[in-house]
C-alpha cells in the first residue's frame, strides 16, 4: 500500500533500513512492521536520532534538486548541472548524490525532484505558503 508522508519522514525510514543493513536485516532486527521499535520509545528515539543527520542531508538534496528543476525550468539535471546551480563543489554534489542513491536506489533523483518541483509550482499558483517546502507530501 502506498503511503503519503514528507520526504524527510521517508528518508528517515529509509535511513533506518539502510543502517540496519537492508530490508531483510531491518525486518530481522525490528520485525516486519518495526514492532521492535514500537515496543520501546527510547530505542526508537535512539535509532531515529542516529539516522536523522543522514536523512536530513538526503531530504535537503532532493528539495534543492527540485528547486533547481523549477528555477531552470527543466525536467532533468545531471549532478554537474546541479552542482553548478547550487554553487557546490562537484565532489560535494557527487557525495550527496551517492548518499541519495544509498537511501533511494529504486527512485531516480530527477523523478523525486520533479515531485518537489511540481508541489512548489502548485503552491506558487494557489498562494505563497510559508510551509510550502516543509510539508511536501510524497506518495511511495
Amino acid at each position: 500500500m502506498a503511503t503519503k508522508d514528507t520526504i524527510l519522514a521517508h528518508c528517515v525510514a529509509r535511513a533506518v533500513i539502510a543502517d540496519a543493513g537492508g530490508v531483510e536485516a531491518a525486518e530481522a532486527k525490528y520485525g516486519p512492521r518495526a514492532e521492535g521499535l514500537q515496543a520501546s520509545k527510547w530505542k526508537a528515539f535512539r535509532v531515529a536520532a542516529k539516522v536523522t543527520p543522514r536523512a536530513s542531508r538526503v531530504a535537503s538534496f532532493v528539495v534543492l534538486w527540485g528547486l533547481a528543476l523549477d528555477d531552470l525550468d527543466r525536467d532533468e539535471l545531471t549532478v554537474e548541472e546541479y552542482a553548478e546551480w547550487a554553487a557546490e563543489a562537484r565532489a560535494t554534489a557527487f557525495r550527496r548524490a551517492a548518499e541519495y542513491r544509498e537511501l533511494w536506489p529504486d527512485v531516480e533523483v530527477n523523478e523525486l525532484a520533479r515531485r518537489v518541483r511540481d508541489h512548489v509550482r502548485s503552491h506558487r499558483q494557489l498562494r505563497r505558503t510559508p510551509n510550502a517546502l516543509t510539508s511536501i507530501p510524497v506518495t511511495i
